[in-house]
C-alpha cells in the first residue's frame, strides 16, 4: 500500500469516526417519568363487559417495553400487542381478565428492557382491549421525552375516554435536586387545600394548571417574597389532578396536586 493511499484511508476512518462521535454526543437523555390515565368503554364484544387489556411503549424503531397486560388465557387475541411485543410481559404490571371497564393509571420510568433510560426523542403508548376473539379497538398516543414537561389531553374517543398523559423531567444540577427533595407539598391528596412549604428562596413564580393546561392561579415573584410557605386553595374546583410548575434559577420543578 503506498503512503498517499494510507493516510487517504486513515483520513476516512477518522472522519467516519468523528461523525459518529458527533452523532452520540447530539442524542440526549432526560431522566423522568411518564404517567398515562385513561378510561375503557365497552365494544359490545360477545363477552362485554369481560375483556383482556393490553399497554405497551413503542419507538420509531418499534417496541420499547409493555406496561400492563391484563389477560388470562385469552391474551392470543391481542393481535397488534403480539405484533408489537411477540409477548414480551417484562417489566409490566399483570393480572387476570377484566371482569368491567374501568379507568387505569399506567406509569413508565422512561427505561427499556434492560432497564437502561431511553433517548430523548418522540414515543407511542399504545393501548389495545378486546372483549371477544377478534381484534378489539386501539389507541395510541404521542408524546416527546425530552427537557420540557408533556401535558396531554386529547379528546374523548367512543372506547377511550378521560386521556391524560404527563411526561416530567428530572431537574438536572444538584442545587436544583436538593431544592426540589426539600420543597413540601400537604396534605396530598387532599379536598382542595394544599400547602406548599420551604419554598426556594429564590422562587421568581409558581402557576397552577389543570388538565387542559389552563392557568388557574399564578403567584410572581413579589407575592411569594420572603416566604417559606403558600396555602393553594383548590376547593372550589372539580376533583382531579392539577399541576403546580415553581420557577427557580431559570429552571422549573413540577408536582401533581390531586385533589379529592
Amino acid at each position: 500500500m503506498n503512503l498517499f493511499k494510507y493516510f487517504r484511508i486513515s483520513a476516512a476512518m477518522l472522519i467516519a469516526m468523528f461523525v459518529a462521535a458527533t452523532a452520540q454526543a447530539q442524542i440526549e437523555w432526560t431522566s423522568g417519568e411518564v404517567t398515562l390515565s385513561f378510561r375503557t368503554v365497552t365494544a359490545n364484544g360477545n363477552y362485554a363487559p369481560k375483556h383482556v387489556l393490553a399497554v405497551w411503549v413503542e419507538d420509531e424503531s418499534g417496541f420499547v417495553k409493555s406496561r400492563l397486560v391484563r389477560a388470562n388465557n385469552r391474551k392470543q387475541y391481542l393481535y397488534t400487542w403480539i405484533a408489537a411485543s411477540n409477548y414480551n410481559e417484562m417489566d409490566a404490571v399483570t393480572g387476570a381478565t377484566i371482569s368491567s371497564h374501568q379507568s387505569h393509571t399506567v406509569v413508565w420510568d422512561c427505561t427499556d428492557l434492560e432497564g437502561t433510560e431511553v433517548p430523548d426523542g418522540t414515543y407511542t403508548i399504545h393501548i389495545e382491549f378486546t372483549e371477544k376473539h377478534a381484534q378489539g379497538p386501539l389507541y395510541a398516543i404521542n408524546f416527546i421525552k425530552g427537557g420540557e414537561e408533556q401535558h396531554l389531553t386529547p379528546f374523548d374517543q367512543a372506547n377511550f375516554k378521560d386521556v391524560q398523559l404527563d411526561f416530567i423531567p428530572e431537574t438536572t444540577g444538584i442545587e436544583l435536586q436538593e431544592l426540589e427533595n426539600t420543597l413540601s407539598i400537604f396534605p396530598n391528596p387532599c379536598d382542595g387545600l394544599f400547602t406548599i412549604d420551604k419554598l426556594p428562596t429564590e422562587t421568581e413564580k409558581i402557576i397552577i394548571v389543570d388538565n387542559s393546561g389552563k392557568e388557574i392561579r399564578t403567584w410572581d415573584r413579589n407575592e411569594i417574597k420572603n416566604s417559606e410557605s403558600l396555602q393553594v386553595d383548590l376547593r372550589h374546583l372539580s376533583s382531579g389532578i392539577y399541576m403546580l410548575r415553581l420557577n427557580t434559577k431559570g429552571q422549573s420543578i413540577s408536582r401533581k396536586l390531586i385533589k379529592n
